[in-house]
């Protein structure tokens, strides 16, 4: 099985961790034959056609290539099942087809697999049989043949959510909320400049290791900048301390809510409310009906699903733990919202609801930075994008003029 949630040990490498517990690449003497495992795992992810460094620490790498280990271990095993659950939850679009042409190449092998996703558009790619699932019962199950995208979704939700394609205009007019100036971080980009404004929502997108994570997460400061200055609402944000861009109005959603966003053996109400504690503190002493009443208020501005407050946060779905993420900066009324891959391992019904807050977001006047490597999110939500390409930012389109090839184009660096 292919697990959503990786499996993966973190301070071991990419190698180890493909073939653990296989007891395979012994040598005469019963030792483990570490050149001939590395050479085996780097001929199985270069199906993958991704530069890895297979001798590297798991840990150290991005969550998109920690996800391509997983299926390559999985892979590696020769199972005659192979179940994937949410596997390109992590992937763009150009590595999903190359997993789907793996996973093509196994079922030539006689390998029979069961994939989980919420993408919808992976089921008509991969698939001979569709099954439906809503609220834990079995729906329906049909040849893909005899079944619409339409269809799906209307099983899939009693009352599917429907994006609300409302765009802003001459944002070129507007406020200028956060401004960044030839940032580098030495490494990953260099030399990035964009500005937001007030109501914008801005998307930046391109390949794995493309650099718009890794900006997304040196404007906040999560990673230290070490050239560049970025500014909110005019004052210069400190390159290596979070603090200060909380501080200064911004919120950061990472691209990982389970590591980095949610405390999951908390509740609820402690996820929602960590970031406001200090405003709801009287002399050292926390007003707990003041808690209670902001995580309710904001369970039921998000439709947040859940039995009580008390619920366990890693007991949630992945949308509502999402929401419970978002719920915690709305909270504290941060004004610039940064979300890495907000809709990632989300179901299409909630995935439309998150899209129509992020519209609603900047319609009240918030500034937005959406960084996926989901082309039709990017194309869904945002004003404006920015498509990286090597550490640099490669082309940029408005909203009106948004062409879902070129951009496929510019994110392998063809103009």
């Amino acid at each position: 099985m292919v697990y959503q949630e990786l499996d993966l040990i973190p301070y071991l490498s990419g190698a180890e961790n493909i073939y653990l517990g296989q007891g395979r690449f012994h040598n005469r003497v019963g030792l483990i034959d570490h050149k001939k495992k590395l050479k085996a795992a780097q001929d199985l992810i270069s199906r993958f056609d991704v530069d890895i460094d297979l001798t590297n620490p798991v840990g150290e790498l991005s969550v998109s290539k920690q996800q391509i280990i997983s299926i390559a271990k999985a892979i590696s095993s020769k199972a005659k099942i192979i179940i994937f659950d949410e596997p390109t939850s992590a992937l763009n679009e150009l590595e999903t087809n190359k997993l789907f042409d793996v996973m093509r190449r196994l079922i030539k092998e006689k390998v029979t697999l069961i994939l989980i996703t919420h993408r919808l558009s992976e089921v008509f790619l991969i698939a001979d049989r569709v099954t439906v699932m809503r609220d834990g019962k079995h729906v329906f199950t049909r040849d893909i043949a005899d079944v619409t995208k339409e269809k799906i979704i209307d099983n899939m939700a009693d009352n599917s959510a429907k994006f609300n394609n409302l765009r802003s205009n001459n944002l070129d007019q507007a406020e200028i909320i956060l401004k960044c100036q030839n940032i580098s971080d030495g490494k990953t980009f260099t030399d990035i400049s964009f500005d937001l404004h007030k109501g914008e929502v801005l998307g930046l997108t391109g390949l794995i290791g493309c650099g718009a994570l890794e900006v997304a997460r040196a404007i906040y400061g999560a990673t230290r900048r070490i050239n560049g200055t970025v500014t909110v609402n005019g004052e210069k944000v400190n390159p290596a301390d979070t603090n200060d861009g909380t501080n200064k109005g911004m919120a950061f959603i990472s691209d990982d809510r389970k590591r980095d966003g949610l405390i999951l053996v908390e509740s609820v109400k402690n996820n929602i409310t960590i970031a406001t504690l200090g405003l709801l503190t009287r002399m050292g002493f926390i007003d707990r009906n003041h808690e209670k009443e902001n995580a309710e208020k904001m369970v039921d501005k998000l439709s947040i699903r859940v039995s009580d407050l008390g619920q366990s946060a890693q007991t949630l779905s992945g949308g509502n733990q999402q929401k419970v993420v978002l719920s915690k900066w709305l909270l504290l009324n941060s004004q610039t919202l940064i979300l890495c891959e907000p809709t990632r391992g989300i179901d299409a019904s909630t995935k439309a609801e998150i899209h129509n807050m992020i519209r609603e977001f900047a319609a009240n006047g918030k500034s937005i930075l959406v960084v996926s490597s989901e082309i039709d999110e990017i194309l869904e939500t945002c004003d404006r994008v920015l498509v990286f390409y090597e550490g640099s930012i490669f082309g940029e389109l408005d909203y009106k003029a948004f062409d879902r090839e070129k951009i496929m184009n510019w994110m392998y660096g063809v103009k």
